[in-house]
């Protein structure tokens, strides 16, 4: 990422999700896991628009850890509010901060997503999310 690209998705990412993800995707106690190494961040694209969208439901492993209430909150709320390319900003940023090297994610793919689940009501069950390719 080019400097002011780096800066801009992580002012996004600080504004909405360092709260419970911690300022380093470090995850923190009572909030949420981590996102630092998580395989749900680096792993299919799809898969992070889809959970970032609809949000998720614990409990849930990352990183082979098992995280649930009251470890962490019950939901991830959804980020469907978001417009497609913040959204896309702050999930590029998770794919390619601290050390990441995954590819970026565009506003386009978000769109896509978003049309193709625009009927999803509930946040995903780590179950269903493992069903999506």
């Amino acid at each position: 990422m080019e400097d002011a690209s780096i800066a801009s998705h992580a002012e996004a990412y600080q504004m909405v999700c360092a709260g419970c993800h911690g300022s380093r995707g470090e995850g923190l106690k009572n909030q949420a896991p981590p996102l630092h190494k998580a395989d749900w961040v680096l792993g299919s694209k799809d898969r992070l628009i889809q959970i970032a969208l609809h949000g998720a439901h614990s409990p849930i492993y990352v990183g082979g850890q098992l995280y649930q209430s009251p470890d962490i909150l019950s939901e991830m709320p959804p980020l469907s509010v978001l417009e497609n390319e913040l959204l896309a900003s702050i999930l590029t940023y998770i794919r390619q901060a601290w050390g990441h090297a995954s590819d970026p994610i565009d506003s386009n793919e978000v769109a896509r997503v978003r049309a193709a689940t625009a009927g999803r009501q509930t946040p995903w069950t780590e179950k269903e999310l493992l069903s999506i390719p």
